[in-house]
């Protein structure tokens, strides 16, 4: 389709109404797509073209009285809400962690407890939230591999130079030590890119569930079970979307349930290889009944549900029966990990509810955004991020009831962890990036994916076809 020179110049003063430039090219399609819509009807009453651009151009209006009213319309959605949620619950962390270093030190004055890093920690924190949220998230669908390969390359340079902590090399730049741990948090939203831009290739769908192997097999090397654990709830999640969407070609519904058996049978033959492994599943059983073991795997389990047991909905709990429960609640273990089972002892478990019912808010916020974006891009980048949080949510929420499965990483903007806070801002301003200017993102048009077959039958003749 033609535009012709009228046209243009008439979508290009619209748009010279419209500040926000993004919205540019959403709009002068829009508005010439309608223009050539009138032409053709005023052609198909006889006119001739020329007379039928002018009708067209009369029909809409002046550019001008157009551009002012699509400029009051289009505009980017500052997202308000969402924004007052990550600073309330950053605020609330903030405060959790200044009361927690205070009850330290009356409990604990010669610990080793500091609340400096997280002091620093959180202005940075908001300076990359808000440098996120003004960022063009559309970035991850046009620089796929950006993100896999800069995860890869602090993977290789942390085995190379890193300090060995726990088993895990760390990554120090001065003062400052990257968690992989928390490391793990952006490797949903590099496998979003990827699977996004793979649908212009021929067997995306299946490249997409190689390269979510490949991000299984780093997570193992170099990460924790609990960040393997969020990967595949959020990779499978995008799967399962871009399946049901029928984001790429063939069934890929049947695709994604043998990706799952697969991935089943791979992980048990993972499990059978790696004696550690096995003996960890084997030994986390006891997690569902820690009184058959009460001193070893059982212990801790039988800790927390100890403390939850003794905890009351507002006010300090009972009085637990630990010699020095003290040196247990105000360990850095605690501080980070089991930051609820704290609050519910010491404040009361309507409090940790009440926070727990806030990250519950804001995810089930979050994905009624999300499913609202008018881009494939929009809904897998936000999605990716949202399941990211759950996932950590679940993992928290699970050990601190008294049933350490696996380790969590964080709780999303509350619990104690510079990696992870710097991450979980970051995250929440891409999030918050896409909902402010999904609406004038677009996808680009698909590829042609299958090449027309060689011979084909069509109504009794044979026919073939030499075009690749």
């Amino acid at each position: 389709m033609n535009t012709s020179d009228a046209f243009h110049r008439y979508t290009k003063k619209v748009c010279g109404q419209i500040r926000w430039k993004k919205a540019h090219d959403i709009v002068s399609r829009e508005i010439e797509n309608h223009l050539h819509d009138q032409r053709d009807a005023y052609m198909a009453q006889g006119d001739t073209e020329s007379v039928a651009e002018e009708k067209a151009l009369l029909q809409m209006g002046d550019a001008v009285s157009v551009g002012m009213a699509l400029d009051q319309t289009h505009r980017p959605s500052p997202q308000w809400a969402m924004i007052g949620l990550v600073m309330l619950l950053s605020g609330i962390g903030a405060i959790i962690q200044f009361c927690y270093y205070d009850n330290a030190l009356a409990a604990a004055p010669a610990g080793n407890i500091s609340i400096a890093r997280f002091a620093f920690a959180l202005p940075l924190g908001i300076l990359l939230f808000a440098a996120a949220y003004f960022l063009d998230f559309s970035f991850i669908g046009k620089y796929p591999y950006l993100l896999p390969v800069a995860l890869l390359g602090i993977d290789i340079v942390a085995q190379l130079i890193g300090v060995d902590f726990n088993g895990k090399n760390w990554l120090s730049i001065g003062r400052f030590a990257i968690s992989p741990i928390s490391l793990s948090l952006p490797f949903p939203l590099a496998f979003c890119g990827l699977l996004y831009h793979f649908r212009h290739k021929r067997n995306g769908y299946l490249l997409g569930g190689l390269f979510a192997a490949f991000f299984c097999v780093q997570l193992v090397c170099f990460h924790t079970m609990s960040g393997l654990f969020v990967f595949v709830c959020a990779a499978g999640s995008l799967m399962l979307f871009a399946a049901v969407r029928g984001c790429f070609p063939g069934n890929t519904k049947r695709l994604f349930l043998l990706f799952v058996v697969a991935g089943i049978v791979l992980f048990a033959m993972f499990l059978w290889a790696n004696s550690y492994y096995a003996y960890r599943m084997n030994t986390l059983f006891a997690v569902f009944r820690p009184e058959t073991d009460p001193q070893n795997v059982g212990y801790f389990p039988l800790l927390l549900r100890n403390i939850m047991e003794h905890s009351v909905f507002w006010g300090k709990g009972n009085p637990l029966e630990i010699a020095d429960y003290s040196a247990i609640l105000y360990s850095g273990n605690f501080r980070a990990d089991f930051l609820l089972t704290f609050l519910s002892y010491e404040y009361g478990w309507g409090i940790a509810m009440f926070l727990v019912l806030l990250l519950t808010g804001f995810l089930a916020f979050g994905l009624h955004k999300a499913f609202r974006q008018k881009s494939i891009l929009g809904q897998m980048v936000s999605l990716s991020i949202l399941c990211t949080f759950a996932g950590e949510v679940f993992v928290y929420i699970l050990n601190n009831l008294g049933y350490p499965l696996i380790a969590p990483i964080a709780l999303p903007f509350l619990s104690y962890g510079t990696t992870a806070l710097l991450l979980h801002m970051a995250l929440a301003g891409i999030l918050l990036s896409t909902f402010r200017t999904g609406e004038v993102f677009r996808d680009k048009e698909l590829l042609t994916f299958l090449k027309p077959p060689l011979f084909q039958w069509d109504n009794g003749k044979l026919i073939i076809s030499f075009k690749g």
